[in-house]
């Protein structure tokens, strides 16, 4: 549906359109019966009137087309306005009725013309044709012997005649512009509702797409975090669990700070797993999981035991109290940059930098393993979309490759 500048009024509906019958069908009767009334009232202009059977035909003639007034509008308009100057000429009794059927003519074609300019023009139409038979009404003697007027009575403000003229003529046009103007009127309304009505349907719409892609969005960023999670510390158990298997045959006291290492590792991660899946809870029940880790823990992020890689944490500039999503994001890039250097680096030594700026923070993740080229391939696989999904979420940019040395990861974020 659209409501712009070729809004076309939509049809009737089915009810609507008994309610016209129905109403035609009332005022026709009710005109007939105002025509027989007249003449029995002695509202009568003599021979002049005609029989009873053209009198109805006439009134039938004025009503009956508002049978069909807002299926057809204007074309119910221009068949009563002729049966309307018909009756008027043919001088049959009081045009009471009569001129309501006409009101109601003219304001359903304002109302309920689908073509805006067509429906303009058949109403000058019908308004010029009707000042034309008034002009012609009222220029007659017969008219004016009618009314009862007499052209030698003493004259007030206007003589008798020229009084009957101003009087008939304000008053048609009063009735006429009332019509016209109503009926724009309704059909400005009835515009402004479907304009309503089509702005609260794309407002539905757009708040069921929200709600989808919030859902969409909720599902990837406990993706994301899942497998920063499990990636990282099941990573970390392996390498662990690797070194204890050697350090049983060379240094067997150490065994248990390597399985208290792994200990350690499984205790966080099934901790982050709480936390994460804690948002699936009902939300009417508390919240009892700790909040995600931020770059506040990034210094106990590397000081975690990776087997014989050693990692050094390093803070460069003024920190400085940064959002909370943009926090979080800096720690699971560093975490899954930390993880890739574990599982695929074969490196010795993996550096992490934060650098506070004055309109940016940038995280820096570098390692002397080897680069993405060996034999393991690209390292662009779920971790690196993982953290370019983060990076993007806050306008930031990411950079991989090797440096020279080894592998690198740069993430640089824009501040608030």
């Amino acid at each position: 549906m659209t409501t712009g500048p070729g809004w076309v009024r939509p049809s009737p509906t089915e009810r609507e359109a008994r309610w016209d019958v129905a109403t035609g069908v009332l005022l026709a009767v009710g005109v007939v019966l105002s025509t027989a009334l007249s003449r029995d009232a002695g509202i009568d202009p003599g021979s002049l009137r005609p029989g009873q059977v053209e009198e109805v035909g006439w009134a039938l003639a004025v009503a009956l087309p508002l049978c069909l007034r807002r299926r057809f509008p204007l074309s119910s308009l221009v068949v009563c306005a002729v049966a309307f100057i018909g009756l008027q000429l043919r001088y049959v009794g009081d045009a009471t009725m009569t001129s309501v059927c006409l009101f109601a003519a003219v304001y359903t074609a304002g109302a309920w013309g689908r073509d805006r300019r067509r429906a303009t023009v058949v109403r000058a139409v019908v308004v010029a044709a009707l000042a034309v038979c008034l002009g012609y009404v009222l220029t007659t003697d017969t008219w004016a012997a009618l009314n009862g007027l007499d052209a030698n009575r003493p004259a007030g403000v206007l003589p008798p005649l020229a009084a009957f003229a101003v009087y008939t003529v304000a008053t048609n046009a009063l009735f006429l512009s009332a019509a016209w103007v109503f009926g724009d009127a309704a059909w400005v309304r009835t515009r402004q509702r479907a304009e309503l009505a089509e702005r609260n349907r794309e407002l539905r719409v757009e708040r069921d797409e929200n709600a989808r892609n919030a859902v969409v969005a909720e599902r990837f960023r406990i993706a994301r975090e899942l497998h920063d999670v499990v990636a990282h510390h099941v990573s970390v158990m392996g390498v662990q669990a690797g070194a204890a298997r050697l350090t049983l045959t060379r240094d067997p006291d150490g065994v248990g700070r390597v399985l208290s290492s792994i200990e350690a590792a499984g205790r966080d991660a099934i901790e982050e797993m709480h936390r994460l899946l804690g948002v699936l809870r009902d939300s009417g029940q508390p919240e009892v999981t700790a909040p995600a880790p931020g770059v506040e823990r990034l210094a106990a992020l590397v000081a975690q035991p990776r087997g014989d890689l050693a990692t050094t944490c390093a803070v460069v500039g003024e920190p400085r109290e940064l959002p909370r999503s943009l926090s979080i994001s800096l720690y699971r890039i560093a975490q899954e940059a930390l993880t890739n250097t574990v599982k695929h680096a074969n490196a010795t030594r993996a550096d992490v930098v934060v650098e506070y700026g004055t309109r940016a923070v940038e995280l820096v993740v570098t390692d002397d393993g080897r680069g993405p080229t060996d034999r393991d391939g690209t390292r662009e696989g779920l971790g690196h979309k993982g953290m370019r999904e983060r990076v993007a979420l806050h306008d930031g940019t990411l950079t991989t490759g090797p440096d020279g040395r080894g592998y690198a990861v740069r993430a640089r974020f824009p501040l608030p």
